[in-house]
């Protein structure tokens, strides 16, 4: 029988895992806690509510070593109600309060992107995404961001919600097969948008699989029709090594299978 490469896989995958009791992490959470208070300080009373959202509320956000546009995302969800407002209001009112609590100190940097204002501190970036809650005509509520023509509806939960499900029904094999192939991404100079690949890894079906098989089968159905060219070729060579490693495998060589798995991936 061939050797399998599966625990391997877990273990690198746990690598690239950020830990909650790393000083990573204390250091985003302080840096939170920071924010919120002067949120609170500045804009109060405009605000309804402010929350984390994204891959670090997922749970999938990789080690800043690994991945270099790592960043945070929260939504500041504005009074709309008491202060009626256009997106661009939103995100100018974000955008002034961060600099004036944040521009030019301890080395920080504001940049008002779309349809954020990214606020870099140390070498963390977070997103601040203004929006507004209202409630439809069935008692829903319902989220809207900026979008390109006036605002845009949006749920931050649902990728977590289908991740959540995905990792149960499949036995906890998705998330370590997201953070290998995020960090495949990384490595080889950001092909996919993170959240895409990310959510285009939630949709994929790994029932029987474990992490070894699932990451090979991910790899193997992340390709679509409209992938540019210089896509197409990072995946060929994902395929390639996988298909090397494979062979090593057959042959019972752990170590040449490994050889293989990292001419894609990170060492941890």
């Amino acid at each position: 029988m061939a050797v399998s490469i599966d625990n391997y896989l877990r273990t690198l995958a746990s690598s690239f895992y950020l830990k909650n009791n790393s000083d990573e992490v204390k250091r985003i959470d302080n840096s939170i806690s920071n924010l919120y208070k002067n949120l609170d300080a500045n804009l109060g009373k405009k605000i309804n509510r402010r929350f984390i959202f994204g891959s670090y509320d997922r749970d999938t956000i990789l080690p800043r070593k690994f991945d270099k546009h790592s960043d945070v995302d929260i939504m500041v969800i504005f009074n709309h109600t008491d202060y009626e407002r256009d997106p661009e209001t939103y995100r100018r009112w974000l955008h002034s309060f961060a600099e004036d609590f944040y521009k030019d100190r301890y080395g920080s940097k504001v940049v008002k992107t779309f349809p954020t204002v990214t606020l870099e501190l140390g070498s963390i970036k977070y997103d601040l995404v203004p929006a507004k809650e209202e409630t439809n005509f069935f008692g829903t509520k319902i989220i809207s961001i900026p979008g390109t023509n006036g605002w845009r509806s949006t749920d931050p939960n649902d990728v977590k919600q289908k991740l959540t499900a995905a990792n149960t029904r499949f036995n906890n094999v998705v998330r370590p097969i997201i953070r290998l192939m995020k960090a495949w991404n990384c490595y080889n100079d950001y092909p996919f948008d993170s959240y895409l690949l990310e959510l285009k890894i939630t949709s994929i079906g790994f029932g029987g699989n474990n992490v070894e098989s699932g990451f090979f089968y991910a790899a193997n159905n992340i390709k679509s029709w409209d992938d540019s060219q210089a896509r197409t070729a990072k995946i060929d060579s994902l395929l390639y090594n996988i298909n090397e490693a494979k062979k090593a495998l057959a042959n019972d060589n752990l170590d040449r299978a490994k050889h293989w798995i990292h001419r894609v991936l990170p060492t941890s």
